[in-house]
């Protein structure tokens, strides 16, 4: 593959991953106004569509382990931009519910697919990079759905934009190559379990990946509503957040291409640490807003976990071994993350607090399992991309 051929397939890749973070992400900003018309269980959409995408995260890598990685890029994608559509006039409560699993199904199909095809597309030296880009596209996906939020009125024009802009997927897919590697591997089902090296990375790559979604679903989704509740201005903030986060996963990325996968995340996990800390004191109403900033960048951390993983695995399982890392870290901290949270005896500040310090941990703790894998520090020298 020529590296025009690679640059364009790279491109179309971060394209088609910023459009379904723009999807997945687009109910929260106007949840209020679906709650209004489909009444209180309709906040279950949000849940439910990661629910939908750790399902579908294993399903579609599998596919693509199986048959082809490009062919199940293509249903993700069709499972994201073809029901997205369907908000634009939406019947009833149940089709909304269903519409929201779908989503995410095909969302975190599409992201677990490209994790892999990151990591076989990147050069070594930048694979961390050019993945913590592509992940660090959610936040950009927020802000843009934040945006269109504020300054679009109506629900069906929101989500007409929406639809419209994710049909580019389609095109974009064409310059998508299918996967080298996988085209001269077979599938092995079974290599997951009676590998010990891979069983150990999938169990401890979970706990990873369950702290990460506990502590990024939860910052996200609840840290408007703390801060209006202080009296701050919670938007402003929240967009700051959102670009510090956006600049900060590439640079963790670039980071980690140089010092090693488990070192930098040691660096942004503690600091993840200490300001959720600080969160708990509740100082002040200033340092508060500071501190949420500081978490968004912290969360970092999770910026190249998909690449991590992707580089792990051997070709033929690579894509069904990575989302299944994810899978319980989209189901609990994803589905159940918000919940979690909210049930928590305390104020929404310190529970929040309390959450992401106990994430902090989890991640940390997982990180001292899971083998290196950028060249010159990593103890096993089998743990690179073929």
């Amino acid at each position: 593959m020529n590296e025009c051929s690679v640059k364009a397939g790279l491109t179309s890749l971060l394209v088609v991953f910023l459009l379904s973070a723009a999807a997945v992400y687009s109910i929260s900003f106007v949840l209020p106004n679906v709650i209004l018309e489909f009444g209180s269980a309709a906040a279950f959409s949000v849940p439910l569509s990661w629910v939908g995408g750790a399902v579908g995260g294993v399903v579609l890598s599998m596919v693509g382990d199986v048959r082809s990685r490009k062919y199940a890029l293509l249903v993700s994608i069709l499972l994201f931009t073809l029901p997205l559509g369907l908000n634009i006039r939406m019947g009833s409560l149940i089709e909304l519910l269903a519409v929201w699993f779908l989503i995410g199904f095909g969302v975190n199909g599409e992201n677990g697919l490209s994790y892999v095809y990151a990591a076989e597309l990147s050069s070594p030296q930048k694979r961390g990079f050019i993945g913590s880009v592509m992940q660090g596209l959610y936040y950009l996906g927020g802000i843009t759905d934040l945006v269109l939020a504020s300054y679009t009125h109506g629900i069906s024009t929101y989500f007409l934009i929406l639809f419209s802009v994710g049909l580019i997927s389609l095109p974009l897919w064409f310059f998508i190559p299918e996967s080298g590697a996988h085209s001269v591997k077979r599938f092995r089902s079974g290599t997951l379990l009676h590998d010990g090296r891979l069983m150990g990375t999938t169990v401890f790559g979970s706990l990873f990946a369950v702290g990460s979604f506990l502590f990024l679903v939860p910052l996200v989704s609840l840290s408007y509503t703390y801060l209006s509740g202080l009296g701050l201005p919670a938007y402003r903030v929240l967009l700051v957040g959102l670009s510090v986060g956006l600049v900060g996963f590439a640079v963790s990325g670039r980071v980690s291409d140089r010092l090693g996968r488990r070192l930098t995340t040691y660096l942004f996990a503690g600091l993840s640490g200490i300001f959720a800390a600080i969160l708990f004191l509740n100082v002040s109403p200033l340092i508060d807003e500071a501190s949420i900033i500081a978490l968004m960048l912290g969360s970092s951390f999770f910026a190249y976990f998909g690449v991590w993983m992707s580089e792990i695995y051997p070709a033929e399982i690579r894509a069904t071994g990575t989302n299944t890392t994810l899978f319980l870290g989209r189901l609990l901290g994803g589905g159940f993350g918000v919940s979690l949270v909210l049930l928590l005896p305390f104020s929404l500040g310190r529970s929040l607090s309390l959450a992401l310090i106990a994430s902090s941990i989890l991640v940390l703790t997982s990180t001292t399992q899971l083998p290196e894998t950028v060249s010159g520090r990593q103890a096993d020298a089998n743990s690179q991309v073929p």
